[in-house]
């Protein structure tokens, strides 16, 4: 039986999604949580790796076993057994063609900037703090729009990224703010490491006024790192949606986060 877990969390205290020699990863979190609803062994694929500090509303997993249990069942088992920190929103019984990773048609994040002189409290872990101008956002959104398209980013691209090709394809990018916070949500076919968190920083220098809205475009066709943007943390990052087939009858995800 292949189940599918819908799943939300608060990155700020793990090293990742993936698993690795140090226990304290979502991923490590959850197995775990499974081996001890049904005492067997299971590995979890995942739909979008995510990095250190790095939070989710919408990510998706998968994963085969052959214990049978209802779904509400599962949801509320595995849920009693993990940390406050992370959630499963719902799951559902998949058919063994579906993969959370391969299946994948696209991913979908959301970067959230507080620009504010003054250091949020509340909001401090999930948001990125920026104070040193106020940003266009009209600006960004402009310069935004040439990065849409079927593109090398290699610019964006960090120097532990293991990937064959920096080619990717961004369907959508919008920037818009809301008093004091900047949302910036971007649609992709995937992302090479830290391609976000990267871009990001780009952008942020056409908002403060220190480069043109042509500046981006010039910086792809460059396709050198070291010219672009500083790298912004992770604790401003979300992955919010990975969309699938609709043949897969999956729920979409509308908890996308928004703070005022």
């Amino acid at each position: 039986m292949r189940i599918l877990l819908s799943i939300e969390y608060d990155g700020k205290n793990y090293y990742g999604w993936q698993e690795q020699k140090n226990p304290n990863t979502i991923q490590g979190k959850i197995q775990k949580a499974i081996f001890e609803f049904t005492q067997e062994e299971v590995k979890l694929h995942v739909g979008g790796r995510t990095d250190s500090g790095v939070h989710a509303t919408g990510q998706i997993a998968h994963f085969d076993t052959n214990i049978k249990r209802s779904e509400i069942n599962w949801l509320l088992g595995l849920n009693s057994l993990l940390p406050n920190d992370i959630r499963i929103n719902y799951i559902k019984f998949m058919d063994d063609n579906f993969h959370a990773r391969f299946s994948a048609l696209s991913r979908s994040y959301r970067y959230i900037i507080y620009n504010n002189k003054v250091k949020p409290c509340l909001n401090r872990n999930k948001v990125c703090w920026y104070f040193l101008n106020v940003l266009d956002e009209i600006k960004m959104q402009e310069a935004a729009k040439t990065i849409m398209g079927t593109k090398d980013f290699s610019c964006f691209r960090s120097a532990h990224c293991q990937s064959k090709s920096p080619i990717r394809k961004i369907n959508d990018i919008i920037v818009k703010r809301e008093n004091d916070f900047m949302y910036i949500d971007i649609n992709a076919n995937s992302f090479l490491y830290n391609m976000v968190r990267n871009l990001v920083g780009s952008l942020v220098l056409v908002g403060s006024g220190e480069k043109d809205i042509n500046w981006i475009e010039n910086l792809i066709i460059s396709k050198d790192r070291k010219n672009a943007g500083k790298q912004f943390p992770a604790n401003g990052l979300y992955l919010v949606n990975i969309e699938y087939d609709l043949k897969y009858n999956l729920e979409k995800n509308i908890n996308y986060p928004k703070y005022s």
